[in-house]
């Protein structure tokens, strides 16, 4: 069975097939000429699907930021997504569960809710999710980062290093992590 890695791309409304295509030309140059962009129903936000693993695909696309930054022209963000399942509050919160358990119990962390197209509020889930663990909240410099992206009926979720989110105008920038 091959597995598959996830990801959540953003880019300028509008830039969907740019994004998607220069995404997918780095996937292939690196291994997965398979890879599968898909767009969502929400204008800016695509779905990137690989055989490559996560922190290889992050690694990779940051390396080229740094190094070759004109390769990189309509990305905005990239990040891993762990599970993406149906934008219904109980099933988010189940899912989220398990994976706070990465979280050691010196470290702290940060829940960073994107949402569009749904009632679900930000209150609600930050509430429900929080709920859940008992480790310290930093909100400038966490260890880990429980991000929830509400893209209409699906939820990509992930509880991840602040450094697996890849922002590509702060890499341009200089900007650390």
């Amino acid at each position: 069975m091959i597995t598959k890695s996830t990801f959540i791309l953003t880019t300028f409304r509008g830039a969907e097939n740019t994004a998607g295509s220069e995404v997918y030309m780095l996937l292939a140059e690196f291994g997965d000429s398979k890879a599968k962009v898909t767009r969502t129903e929400i204008s800016g936000i695509l779905i990137v699907e690989t055989i490559l693993p996560h922190e290889e695909v992050i690694k990779t696309i940051r390396d080229i930021i740094e190094s070759e930054p004109w390769r990189v022209r309509s990305m905005l963000r990239l990040f891993p997504v762990e599970q993406l399942v149906d934008s219904e509050i109980g099933l988010i919160i189940e899912t989220v569960k398990p994976m706070l358990e990465k979280i050691g119990e010196d470290e702290t962390f940060r829940i960073t809710i994107e949402k569009r197209h749904t009632q679900i509020t930000k209150e609600e889930i930050i509430k429900a999710v929080a709920s859940l663990t008992n480790r310290k909240v930093d909100l400038n410099n966490p260890n880990w980062v429980i991000l929830i992206e509400v893209i209409g009926a699906k939820t990509g979720i992930s509880v991840i290093k602040p450094s697996q989110i890849i922002s590509v105008t702060k890499l341009k920038r200089g900007d650390t992590v």
